[in-house]
């Protein structure tokens, strides 16, 4: 082959190179070839990340895969899969904020990951933003006020408190908003207005009556308030329904954690009121 050919013919291939190119682009930008591959590839492998690469106008399928990868709650207590990668999880919800803006939830989840990174900031900017779309949801006021309440900045105790109290009144069968502002009222140092709260909590939420959290945080306030009788029998209650606790209710106790954590977790928790009921006799002895 002569000099002009070989140069014709590199010419060629360079055009081919750019029209594929151009091809690909075309594909890529304006066509949804690439959502409905990373459907396929979600559907089939469950290959999130590759199917976040791929996804360019599906918010929903970013969202499920952010769901999913952040440890599936809607699986707790099933046989299925609870992978935690917050990595992924976080790529997913903002893939899905980024294709649509006003899709419902996605900042609520991207804050919970940044409160496990303690970027409270950013949890609170995505907090608001989420309960400007959808007052009604008061799970983001919950999320809010357990914000505020370890960013600790001056007035968020107060914020969280008032937070909290919303979250109550919303929803008085859940355990978690009573001891929640019990433990924003003893930063406070409001034991005896803490008090009455957990009492409510024990009354009202369901199985309150047996939940070793409820008993557990009412007896830290009878015991700050120097009532350690009181605090025993809490105490002593306390321990007998942590005694039953298996691994499913801890990751129902505390779902935007790893779930590996739980038997760690659940001892954590029985040594915590073992030390607490030991506290109360020896005040008792005083």
């Amino acid at each position: 082959m002569n000099r002009k050919g070989s140069l014709s013919l590199r010419a060629r291939s360079g055009l081919a190179a750019i029209v594929a190119a151009f091809v690909v682009t075309i594909i890529w930008f304006f066509t949804p070839a690439p959502t409905l591959a990373a459907q396929y590839v979600w559907n089939e492998w469950r290959a999130g990340a590759l199917a976040l690469v791929l996804d360019r106008a599906d918010a929903n399928l970013a969202f499920s895969i952010g769901v999913y990868y952040f440890g599936d709650q809607s699986t707790i207590g099933t046989a299925d899969t609870r992978p935690y990668e917050l990595p992924i999880a976080e790529r997913a919800f903002e893939k899905a904020i980024l294709i649509d803006p006003s899709l419902p939830l996605a900042r609520y989840m991207r804050a919970r990951i940044e409160f496990i990174h303690s970027d409270f900031n950013a949890a609170l900017a995505d907090l608001n933003a989420e309960f400007a779309l959808d007052p009604v949801n008061k799970r983001t006021l919950y999320m809010r006020a357990l914000t505020y309440a370890y960013r600790n900045l001056p007035g968020d105790l107060s914020r969280a408190e008032e937070d909290f109290r919303s979250v109550i009144a919303w929803a008085p069968h859940k355990w978690a908003g009573y001891n929640d502002l019990a433990y924003v009222l003893a930063k406070e140092k409001k034991y005896a207005d803490a008090v009455p709260v957990l009492r409510e909590g024990i009354k009202k939420a369901d199985g309150g009556d047996k939940n070793p959290w409820l008993w557990n945080t009412l007896g830290v306030m009878e015991l700050n308030m120097q009532n350690p009788s009181e605090a025993l029998s809490s105490f002593l209650k306390a321990q007998v329904y942590a005694a039953t606790l298996v691994s499913t209710d801890w990751e129902r106790a505390y779902p935007g954690n790893d779930p590996a954590l739980a038997p760690a977790g659940l001892e954590a928790l029985r040594s915590g009121i073992a030390r607490n009921v030991i506290a109360a006799r020896a005040a008792l002895t005083k």
